[in-house]
């Protein structure tokens, strides 16, 4: 089970601190007031299997490890806050897509960016590992978004759909450069880290509610080839690592493209979206992938009573789990609109299957 072991099960500070003031507990020397990393003594009280690994250490670390850091990160959440205390702005609204315009022979002009990593923090990364792997704890580590989501990112929505449509030169020579960027990170931060690290964590949401952003033919033909050449070389420099891909919505019709490209865990298992009922997904997967997630968020975990959550984890522990291949969890991070209750219920859940 998890709870805070990767990027996508983490919380909101304001429920954190509502399980703190529940279990008794007071925040921790290593966590942030206004963090999302789960704190070790929840994770121990709820005995999960999964420990992450941050990008960023918390301020109250950072400013040891790096104080030039520390002090542009306090600034920037102090700027953010006092936007949210004018009532000015509460959520960010991507409106500004740099490349939107751009044409093939602009696109074509782009170069690789090969910035180093973060090797300030390499040894802050193996020393937590190691910590947490002497514990007995499974470690993750994020390292980054996918293609599609950055084609969206740069684009624009409705100018990258059109894009895979009918503009394929574009697509490609994105993928092209991002393609060299993900080969350069793989050498640089999963290399070192594959000795400690136990799951290498990406995404990329290639689906909505009802089923994939774009059918299955566009996703094999030009999405799939440029994973397939990531993952591979992931697994080839962490043989011993798991890769742990992140998408939302109805996955089911890409499954096996998804098993294809070497996926070892999928997340997060959105139980609501269409065809991502627990008995589908583990016929079709047939023992060749661990689902990760599972438990609803939209409306089980904030609406539902606990014996709902925690009968439904049984249940879903007892399809997904047979023979291996499941880590319950949230089907995302959590908002503060979940009940504390209703986490401590799904962790009351029997683990046998």
């Amino acid at each position: 089970m998890d709870f805070g072991g990767t990027a996508m099960s983490l919380c909101t500070s304001p429920f954190l601190q509502k399980m703190r003031d529940v279990l008794g507990f007071s925040l921790p020397p290593d966590r942030d007031i206004d963090g999302e990393w789960v704190d070790e003594q929840i994770q121990k009280y709820l005995n999960v299997d999964l420990r992450f690994i941050n990008h960023i250490p918390p301020l109250v670390l950072l400013k040891e490890i790096d104080y030039k850091a520390y002090i542009e990160i306090k600034k920037s959440k102090e700027n953010i806050q006092k936007i949210k205390d004018n009532g000015i702005k509460t959520f960010a609204v991507r409106h500004d897509f740099p490349w939107k315009d751009w044409t093939l022979e602009d696109i074509k002009k782009i170069k690789p960016n090969f910035s180093e990593p973060p090797y300030r923090y390499m040894d802050w990364y193996i020393k937590t590992a190691k910590k947490y792997r002497e514990s007995g704890y499974a470690t993750t580590f994020w390292v980054s978004g996918g293609f599609f989501e950055m084609g969206c990112l740069v684009r624009g929505y409705d100018n990258f759909a059109i894009d895979l449509v009918s503009e394929h030169d574009i697509v490609k020579t994105l993928f092209d450069v991002w393609l060299a960027e993900k080969i350069h990170q793989t050498e640089t931060i999963v290399k070192p880290l594959a000795p400690y690290i136990d799951i290498f964590c990406y995404g990329d949401d290639w689906a909505l509610q009802e089923g994939p952003f774009m059918s299955p033919e566009i996703y094999r033909k030009i999405i799939k080839p440029y994973f397939i050449e990531q993952y591979k070389k992931v697994h080839e420099t962490a043989p011993d690592s798991m890769i742990f891909h992140h998408s939302c919505g109805s996955t089911y019709k890409l499954l096996e493209d998804i098993i294809d490209i070497g996926v070892d865990i999928l997340n997060p298992i959105q139980p609501n979206a269409k065809d991502m009922e627990p008995e589908k997904l583990k016929e079709k997967a047939n023992g060749r992938i661990c689902f990760h997630g599972g438990i609803d968020l939209q409306y089980l975990l904030p609406f539902g009573m606990p014996d709902d959550v925690k009968n439904e984890a049984e249940r879903r522990m007892k399809i997904l789990g047979e023979n291996g291949g499941y880590i319950c969890a949230p089907a995302h991070s959590l908002p503060e609109d979940v009940p504390v209750e209703n986490i401590l219920a799904l962790f009351s859940a029997s683990r046998i299957t």
